[in-house]
């Protein structure tokens, strides 16, 4: 997929006094920049605060109400529920507060609602199940903000205490207290607290006011949450992430040591972004698959036997949502091919009893793999559930709006969003959101923007530049890993690795230097760049630890091929095409095994990047084709009816001589 290189260009005058006040590099210099990080006091703050403290949570409003009322719960022995939700931020702001309570000498229980029955927030038979059980107060997490109506109704039966950190709708709860930094009247200075960190700031405050003391622990858990729910890791959420990767590397929650172990993540390896792609989505596969209930059980779990078995039930859940979102997914892409909707402003997918609780992942693999906003959507008895994911520059929630009479219900924000709809109205659905990006979108918006901090040299690119650079961890949204250019670099080695060949290793000479390269799922770059090619590579830096040795390691983000001067014809098509019937068998042969054999085959006869866009132009017209296959994925020809014509391929007309 073609991406668009945004290189940043902060100020020459901003870029020297921060080296000069800071003494860093000037590529520190401008990462800072391109972060809005603008002054010297704040970079200093950014680059070398510590500790989780933060801002007073007493700035908070309702919070000194909240605490009292707990901290009168917690005297008397009432009966107090924490009231969570099913996904990881959810999970992990229910054990926090729950350990912070029994830790203060209360004895509480917790809710989490099951997410295909019972759906997210508090409903209404939650709520007379727990006034039946004689609950005294019940402290929401991660949700109510939304919940007027049950409140209003439950509020003279059981005390509700709401902590959330979702937008406010016009009318707020009118709860014993609401704790939510996006309050327009709430004086707290920082806005962007995930759930749990709205948990964390109420365990900081009942402690201050129970013990008197710092509450010095459960950031690490706080942390947790604030990784998985993709906040933006800035102000207070940096201090805490800090914070508590450093007591996961110290090892003090069992059960999330055994759920860290599980995600092959040791003192040396854990960090924000390993944090998020492996140890978060299988707290999440319970609420998924399962029952949320089972990542809270093991969060508070301190006997480490019972939690490394806990841990690797949770990582067979995730292998069992990792196979239903890959089924969907893949029918999903059948689906969108096979009606020829993939260059549709909008895609939408359907299938019966589809699984709700992965569909919006499924929706993200969409999106992964043609950049358009992507909706699945999961029929059971005539009713659709769906899940959207979006692009840069599509409101999918302004999209929704725009089809709302064809809708039951949704909500959502700009990138993600959920609904459900009458089985009948999927196809009207489908051209109204179509008719929308028609009218929002153009055809630039199509192409994903890699955001270039600044372009390095091939001598820039060293060891101490990585170390300088470590400053800015931890990484995710809101504070992503820096990615730089480097131009006209010779490949001077190219091959796939890995155990199903998806990856790809280079080796680039730059200015006198040859640098390591690997870029994940991007097998397919052996199919256009060869050895001797000039490209311009866009990547994150890190550094590889091998046998010993330490070098830099580009990561790679894209790679832009120069131009080459190309040679089609129908007398070409014909060669190489009879050429790879020659080679490739009737089950087929892995792409970089074909490209060997190709080149070995017919390189006497014509240029390499010849014969590459002559095998691009029969995937094109139909004729090759490509499935996975033990060593990869492998090119094979299919069965066909009717004739080929080349005028159909893009890459034919381009450099057709005919």
């Amino acid at each position: 997929m073609q991406k668009r290189w945004q290189i940043m260009e902060p100020s020459p005058a901003a870029v020297q006094a921060l080296t000069g006040q800071l003494h860093i590099s000037e590529i520190l210099a401008k990462v800072l920049l391109n972060r809005t990080i603008s002054s010297a006091e704040e970079a200093r703050h950014f680059l070398y605060d510590t500790g989780a403290e933060g801002h007073d949570p007493f700035l908070m409003k309702d919070m000194e109400k909240a605490v009292k009322r707990i901290s009168q719960g917690i005297d008397a022995g009432e009966n107090i529920i924490i009231y969570g939700d099913y996904d990881v931020d959810g999970i992990t702001s229910t054990s926090l507060l729950y350990m912070a309570l029994t830790e203060l000498g209360a004895v509480p229980s917790f809710y989490i609602p099951e997410r295909q029955n019972e759906g997210y927030g508090l409903n209404k038979e939650a709520l007379q199940q727990l006034t039946d059980q004689q609950t005294d107060l019940v402290i929401t997490v991660d949700c109510g903000i939304s919940s007027y109506e049950l409140i209003e109704a439950y509020k003279t039966k059981l005390d509700i205490i709401v902590t959330d950190h979702h937008e406010p709708p016009a009318q707020i709860p009118n709860a014993y207290a609401v704790l939510n930094p996006k309050q327009t009247d709430c004086a707290y200075p920082f806005k962007d607290l995930a759930g749990a960190g709205v948990a964390y700031k109420l365990c900081q405050a009942l402690w201050t006011y129970r013990k008197e003391e710092p509450l010095s622990g459960y950031t690490e858990i706080a942390a947790l949450g604030t990784i998985a729910d993709l906040v933006p890791l800035r102000d207070e959420n940096r201090l805490l992430v800090q914070h508590g990767l450093k007591r996961m590397k110290e090892g003090h929650n069992t059960g999330l040591q055994a759920l860290l172990e599980a995600s092959s993540l040791d003192k040396h390896t854990i960090s924000a972004g390993r944090i998020a792609f492996t140890a978060a989505p299988r707290l999440n596969a319970a609420g998924r698959i399962s029952h949320a209930e089972q990542g809270v059980r093991l969060l508070l779990e301190t006997d480490s036997e019972k939690a490394k078995h806990m841990a690797q039930a949770l990582s067979e859940l995730n292998r069992e949502r990792q196979d239903i979102e890959h089924t969907i997914a893949k029918q999903a892409i059948e689906q969108i091919e096979k009606e020829g909707r993939e260059h549709d402003g909008v895609l939408i997918a359907s299938g019966t009893d589809w699984h709700v609780g992965v569909i919006g992942i499924a929706a993200s693999r969409l999106v992964e793999t043609y950049y358009r906003p992507a909706l699945v959507i999961s029929i059971h008895d005539g009713v659709g559930k769906g899940s959207c994911r979006s692009i840069a520059g599509f409101n999918i929630y302004e999209a929704l709006q725009y089809a709302d009479d064809l809708l039951l219900q949704y909500g959502g924000h700009p990138m993600a969003a959920g609904f459900s709809i009458e089985a009948g109205h999927i196809e009207a659905f489908r051209q109204r959101l179509n008719e929308y990006a028609a009218k929002t979108m153009t055809a630039d918006d199509y192409i994903p923007v890699v955001t270039i901090d600044t372009a390095l040299t091939g001598t820039d690119i060293t060891l101490d530049l990585i170390q300088e650079l470590s400053c800015l961890e931890p990484y995710g949204m809101g504070n992503s890993r820096p990615v730089f250019s480097l131009a006209q670099c010779r490949v001077e080695e190219i091959r796939p690795i890995g155990r199903d060949k998806q990856h790809v290793r280079l080796v680039l000479a730059a200015d006198h230097t040859k640098i390591s390269c690997v870029g994940w799922s991007m097998a397919a770059l052996c199919e256009s760049v060869m050895e001797g090619d000039v490209v311009d590579a866009a990547f994150q830096l890190e550094r590889n630890d091998f046998n010993g040795m330490s070098s830099p390691q580009l990561v790679l983000q894209d790679v832009h091929l120069h131009e080459s001067v190309i040679h089609l014809d129908r007398t070409v098509m014909i060669d190489i095409y009879l050429a790879l019937k020659k080679i490739i068998p009737d089950w087929g042969m892995p792409i970089w095994q074909t490209q060997q054999r190709i080149l070995a085959a017919v390189s006497d006869t014509y240029a390499a990047h010849d014969i590459y866009a002559a095998i691009q132009v029969l995937k094109e017209i139909g004729v090759l084709r490509i499935r996975q296959h033990a060593d990869g994925p492998a090119y094979y020809f299919p069965m066909l009816s009717g004739k080929m014509c080349l005028d159909m391929s893009e890459t034919y007309q381009k450099y057709s001589q005919d």
